[in-house]
């Protein structure tokens, strides 16, 4: 009885750690990015209320303002990834809190909504912290929402980091889709 509300314990750990404690929203690597590209800081940044809501899930998306002129959008979210063959990337996380892993990552995208910039800053996940390197994630840049993104398409695929890979292509064709209707 003991060991199994131990056990107990340590999966809602688990689950609170990855749902109720979100993304590092004012991130370093992001606040660094924000003063480079755009001689701004997180004071810059307003969320957008009706599109972060529209995501459903771990992420926001902010407006880059210079007093009242728009410079472009920033995406934080918490990207969830099928631990290595527990669960089927296209049905989702599934099977408890074992069953998944994740990583938080920020997409800048300038006024015309195209991908200027991503990158992970997070990464919890057992594997495929190839995902992290710039210079994979450059094949980003510029994508907008005319075509899909599909890894070992239109994207490199990574030896090694096939479920990240997927999982962060997938959240960046969600979530310039999503903002592009907007």
């Amino acid at each position: 009885m003991v060991m199994r509300n131990a056990l107990l314990v340590l999966f809602l750990l688990n689950v609170l750690k990855v749902f109720a404690f979100g993304p590092d929203y004012g991130n370093r690597a992001l606040k660094k990015e924000l003063e480079r590209s755009y001689q701004l800081g997180f004071s810059n940044l307003h969320e957008n209320a009706e599109l972060s809501q529209q995501l459903g899930h771990q992420g926001k998306i902010f407006e880059i303002k210079d007093k009242a002129k728009l410079l472009g959008y920033v995406y934080v979210g918490r990207i969830i990834s099928c631990r290595q063959g527990v669960c089927n990337l296209s049905n989702g996380p599934s099977g408890g809190g074992e069953s998944y892993e994740y990583f938080d990552a920020f997409i800048i995208y300038d006024v015309d909504k195209s991908v200027q910039k991503v990158k992970v800053f997070n990464y919890q996940a057992t594997h495929g912290h190839e995902i992290s390197s710039t210079g994979w994630l450059k094949q980003f840049m510029g994508f907008k929402s005319e075509t899909t993104l599909v890894v070992g398409k239109n994207i490199d695929a990574l030896s090694g980091a096939t479920i990240s890979a997927n999982a962060l292509t997938d959240e960046i064709n969600y979530v310039t889709k999503l903002l592009c209707r907007n």
